[in-house]
């Protein structure tokens, strides 16, 4: 495996490279990605926007040596979405951001969990003192999600320009 790389039961978790755009287009404009991503008034991803993702994701791990990965079944090889850590600023603060974002048809797999798990274990190695999740108050699965591997509501914050809750946890 490549520095950064994980795997877990059944994904690969691999940094993102260049070959991932139309991976990444045809998953962000899915709408059902587009309702939690980019609900209104934002506007939907468009090519440019996808394309400064795929090259932020790929800067943040050239700078930080961590950040999002790209979610693989190690079975099938099918992309299964894109999650990880990575630095996100709220309300001012720098934070470390965990997310996740999973494949519609794939959805209550258990892929987001799994993929959590395995970046709150990596959060412990580069010792990161808290991580933060940032959910829609209307997006009940990714709730489930942070509070199945343990993180607690502790507020509301304005993130992207609409109210998002607040979840933490040490790691």
């Amino acid at each position: 495996m490549h520095d950064g790389e994980r795997q877990t039961e059944r994904l690969l978790l691999r940094r993102p490279s260049p070959d991932d755009r139309a991976l990444y287009h045809a998953h962000f404009t899915h709408p059902a990605i587009e309702r939690w991503l980019r609900p209104p008034p934002l506007p939907p991803f468009n090519a440019g926007a996808i394309d400064e993702l795929v090259e932020g994701d790929e800067a943040h791990w050239s700078d930080h040596g961590f950040g999002p990965w790209v979610l693989v079944e190690q079975e099938t090889g099918v992309f299964t979405g894109r999650g990880g850590l990575h630095w996100t600023t709220v309300e001012e603060t720098a934070m470390v951001e965990l997310a996740w974002s999973i494949e519609p048809p794939l959805h209550g797999n258990g892929y987001a969990t799994e993929m959590a798990e395995a970046a709150i274990a990596w959060a412990r190695e580069l010792e990161f003192e808290e991580l933060v999740a940032l959910v829609l108050p209307a997006n009940a699965p990714s709730q489930r999600v942070a509070e199945k591997v343990g993180c607690e509501v502790t507020g509301e914050v304005t993130h992207a320009g609409m109210p998002h809750l607040l979840y933490r946890l040490k790691p």
